[in-house]
């Protein structure tokens, strides 16, 4: 008896493990990930955080068009732009999307920018765009699989 109980209990796990997979690959689920994204970035920005940006964010970097190739020139980048007193304004999640061959465009459409994307953005990365409260576009590159930590590729913006 005992062990048609634990029988039954291992099969309502794999069950429960399958139908949790099966949730985690929703539209709507990925999407509210992707918002969430967007305003912890955009958040981190605003509050002047550029340590845990640049702990966050991946060597090579991509800024615009350019590869950042040091841990060191990355955090300079987050700490410039909080110096400049960049705020992200009441961001939105405009568009999300898998990387596809030809994303590396969105960024600069380079074959310096090409081999960044195909030696360093994997198939699980996503581009968010935002859009701010100026009407501004910023574009990030970002990793977040369901059983890691969130890292920062790239970004770009505003345009």
């Amino acid at each position: 008896m005992a062990m048609g109980i634990r029988k039954s209990k291992l099969v309502f796990a794999a069950a429960a493990c399958a139908a949790a997979v099966t949730l985690a690959s929703c539209a709507s689920l990925q999407h509210s990930w992707d918002q969430g994204n967007v305003h912890g970035v955009a958040n981190l920005i605003n509050g002047g955080q550029s340590a845990k940006l640049a702990a966050m964010s991946s060597t090579p970097f991509l800024v615009d068009g350019e590869i950042v190739a040091l841990k060191a020139d990355v955090a300079g980048f987050w700490d410039g732009i909080i110096k400049a007193g960049y705020k992200v304004e009441k961001p939105e999640l405009n568009a999300a999307n898998p990387v596809t061959a030809d994303s590396y465009k969105l960024f600069a459409d380079t074959m310096e920018v090409k081999s960044f994307f195909a030696q360093y953005v994997k198939k699980d990365t996503r581009i968010l765009e935002l859009k701010t409260s100026a009407g501004k576009s910023v574009l990030l590159i970002i990793k977040d699989a369901l059983f890691s930590k969130k890292i920062i590729q790239g970004f770009k913006g505003p345009y």
